[in-house]
């Protein structure tokens, strides 16, 4: 699923979703939504918290119900302590390993893949925080969008609008919550979707510093075929970004609208993929 979404109903094996709650009330019903579809899917599926696992599983028995397999194997429950570093901003590739273990654990247990879902909110709340959280937001969503392990970040409301720094590195959100998002295209490009206007420059910038190519990437890709709206505002940061970048950007699938405010810039750094007569 890529864009806005009214619920996790209907989810696949890698889809990566962000929602916002005001508290557990609000949170119960998709997780059980989110959970029993992925048990009827054939997936583990597994619950993340803050505590002892003992703890979490009793508080997971109380909140949600998904019938008698919430006891077995099927839903694994993790500590916070076992994936971050408590107090400390995460180091986004080695959580990102963690998640990955963990799905292939799934796998070779003979699940179809791993669904997996967490109220991060206390892990982001110091703003000395956010960026690297938001970095590995982007790892998880590449990573998922080649991997069966689909995710439902859950973000309170009294973040205020550093949510946003989160919800737009998401392949689906609700509708509303974010003007534009950055998601994993199946082939490693980045995708961008949305409206990239003078409201979201600050947030765009931002969500720049969280992307970087993979290490074994020669180039870095965006696809710009989901993108309504741009200005000359957000492709002088997509250019500027490209030339800090230690690999070349190119765009490809740019709107002929955005082509010609491009070629009016005369941008320096960001090259250009031709792909069915757009580029």
């Amino acid at each position: 699923m890529i864009g806005p979404v009214e619920s996790p109903r209907g989810f696949g094996l890698q889809d990566h979703m962000c929602w916002v709650h005001g508290d557990g009330r609000d949170y119960r019903p998709r997780l059980t939504e989110f959970f029993s579809e992925g048990l009827a899917r054939g997936l583990q599926v597994a619950y993340l918290g803050a505590g002892r696992v003992e703890e979490l599983r009793e508080h997971l028995d109380r909140f949600i119900d998904v019938g008698p397999l919430l006891t077995g194997a099927d839903v694994r429950i993790i500590s916070f302590d076992e994936i971050y570093r408590a107090g400390e901003p995460v180091v986004p590739a080695e959580v990102m390993e963690k998640y990955a273990a963990v799905t292939q654990e799934a796998l070779a247990s003979g699940y179809q893949g791993l669904r997996i879902s967490a109220d991060v909110t206390d892990l982001v709340r110091a703003p000395e925080h956010q960026d690297a959280f938001a970095r590995f937001e982007f790892l998880l969503e590449r990573y998922s969008s080649r991997n069966p392990l689909s995710a439902l970040c859950e973000y309170r409301l009294e973040l205020g609008a550093a949510v946003t720094q989160f919800a737009c590195m998401h392949a689906a959100v609700p509708a509303g919550l974010t003007p534009f998002q950055v998601f994993a295209c199946d082939d490693g490009a980045v995708g961008l979707l949305g409206d990239f206007d003078v409201a979201c420059q600050a947030a765009f910038k931002r969500a720049l510093q969280s992307i970087q190519p993979a290490p074994d990437e020669s180039t870095l890709i965006f696809d710009m075929s989901a993108v309504r709206f741009m200005d000359h505002r957000a492709l002088l940061a997509l250019d500027s970004y490209a030339q800090q970048c230690q690999v070349p950007v190119l765009v490809r699938s740019m709107p002929p609208v955005v082509r010609r405010v491009a070629r009016v810039l005369g941008l320096e750094h960001l090259g250009s993929v031709r792909t069915g007569g757009s580029g």
